[in-house]
Protein backbone atom coordinates (compact mmCIF):
# COMPACT_ATOMS: atom_id res chain seq x y z
CA UNK A 1 0.00 0.00 0.00
CA UNK A 2 1.20 3.60 -1.08
CA UNK A 3 -0.10 6.89 0.91
CA UNK A 4 -0.40 9.65 -1.25
CA UNK A 5 -1.33 13.68 -0.38
CA UNK A 6 -3.10 14.41 2.72
CA UNK A 7 -3.00 10.42 3.60
CA UNK A 8 0.82 10.76 3.64
CA UNK A 9 1.05 13.42 5.50
CA UNK A 10 2.09 15.25 2.65
CA UNK A 11 -0.11 19.01 3.18
CA UNK A 12 2.52 21.78 3.72
CA UNK A 13 2.30 22.77 7.49
CA UNK A 14 2.12 26.78 6.51
CA UNK A 15 -0.57 26.96 4.48
CA UNK A 16 -2.19 23.73 5.04
CA UNK A 17 -2.48 23.54 1.08
CA UNK A 18 -2.29 20.26 -0.25
CA UNK A 19 -3.09 19.71 -3.62
CA UNK A 20 0.44 20.37 -5.60
CA UNK A 21 1.68 17.26 -3.08
CA UNK A 22 -1.09 14.98 -3.23
CA UNK A 23 -0.53 15.27 -7.12
CA UNK A 24 3.15 14.88 -7.30
CA UNK A 25 3.01 12.24 -4.59
CA UNK A 26 0.37 10.38 -6.85
CA UNK A 27 2.56 10.42 -9.62
CA UNK A 28 5.39 9.33 -8.12
CA UNK A 29 3.18 6.49 -6.73
CA UNK A 30 2.22 5.30 -10.27
CA UNK A 31 5.88 5.66 -11.49
CA UNK A 32 6.95 3.33 -9.17
CA UNK A 33 4.01 0.41 -9.30
CA UNK A 34 4.74 0.61 -13.02
CA UNK A 35 8.57 0.15 -12.29
CA UNK A 36 7.29 -2.75 -9.90
CA UNK A 37 6.40 -4.81 -13.34
CA UNK A 38 3.83 -6.81 -10.68
CA UNK A 39 6.10 -7.63 -7.81
CA UNK A 40 4.68 -5.97 -5.30
CA UNK A 41 6.95 -6.41 -2.21
CA UNK A 42 7.95 -4.15 0.43
CA UNK A 43 11.66 -3.84 -1.20
CA UNK A 44 10.16 -2.96 -4.52
CA UNK A 45 8.25 -0.12 -3.14
CA UNK A 46 11.05 1.60 -1.03
CA UNK A 47 11.84 3.81 -4.22
CA UNK A 48 8.72 5.90 -3.37
CA UNK A 49 9.80 6.48 -0.24
CA UNK A 50 12.95 8.00 -1.47
CA UNK A 51 11.55 9.56 -3.79
CA UNK A 52 8.74 11.42 -1.13
CA UNK A 53 11.58 12.47 0.46
CA UNK A 54 13.70 14.02 -2.29
CA UNK A 55 11.16 15.91 -3.24
CA UNK A 56 9.29 16.87 -0.12
CA UNK A 57 12.20 16.82 2.41
CA UNK A 58 11.99 13.84 5.68
CA UNK A 59 8.93 14.41 7.94
CA UNK A 60 9.35 16.71 11.35
CA UNK A 61 8.11 14.70 14.13
CA UNK A 62 9.17 17.79 16.41
CA UNK A 63 7.29 20.52 16.72
CA UNK A 64 9.35 23.52 15.12
CA UNK A 65 11.23 26.55 16.68
CA UNK A 66 7.83 28.85 15.99
CA UNK A 67 5.29 26.26 17.52
CA UNK A 68 7.59 26.71 20.62
CA UNK A 69 6.91 30.46 21.03
CA UNK A 70 3.67 31.40 23.17
CA UNK A 71 0.58 31.89 21.09
CA UNK A 72 0.23 34.96 22.15
CA UNK A 73 3.36 36.57 20.60
CA UNK A 74 2.62 34.42 17.49
CA UNK A 75 -0.55 35.79 17.05
CA UNK A 76 1.03 39.45 17.01
CA UNK A 77 3.84 39.00 15.12
CA UNK A 78 1.55 37.24 12.41
CA UNK A 79 -1.06 39.95 12.81
CA UNK A 80 1.96 42.26 11.84
CA UNK A 81 2.92 40.29 9.37
CA UNK A 82 -0.21 40.24 7.70
CA UNK A 83 -0.38 44.02 7.16
CA UNK A 84 2.72 44.24 5.66
CA UNK A 85 1.91 43.85 1.29
CA UNK A 86 5.46 42.41 0.44
CA UNK A 87 5.15 39.77 3.11
CA UNK A 88 1.82 38.44 2.04
CA UNK A 89 2.49 38.05 -1.45
CA UNK A 90 6.42 37.13 -1.32
CA UNK A 91 6.18 34.55 1.92
CA UNK A 92 2.42 33.74 2.28
CA UNK A 93 1.10 33.45 -0.90
CA UNK A 94 4.23 32.85 -3.14
CA UNK A 95 6.14 30.45 -1.23
CA UNK A 96 4.12 29.18 1.62
CA UNK A 97 0.90 28.61 -0.35
CA UNK A 98 1.99 27.95 -4.09
CA UNK A 99 5.65 27.10 -3.95
CA UNK A 100 6.39 28.72 -6.55
CA UNK A 101 10.04 28.32 -5.98
CA UNK A 102 9.68 24.29 -6.05
CA UNK A 103 10.53 23.13 -9.58
CA UNK A 104 8.24 21.17 -11.75
CA UNK A 105 8.45 17.39 -11.31
CA UNK A 106 10.96 15.99 -14.30
CA UNK A 107 9.36 14.28 -16.92
CA UNK A 108 8.66 10.69 -15.91
CA UNK A 109 11.47 8.48 -16.95
CA UNK A 110 10.71 5.80 -19.07
CA UNK A 111 9.76 2.03 -17.71
CA UNK A 112 10.38 -0.85 -19.54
Amino acid sequence: MLLVGDAAGLAYPQSGEGIRPAVESALLAAQVIAECDGDYRCENLQSYVDLLEARFGQREPAPGLLDKLPAGFRQAAARLLMRNQWFSRNILTNRWFLHAQDKPLPPRVKVH
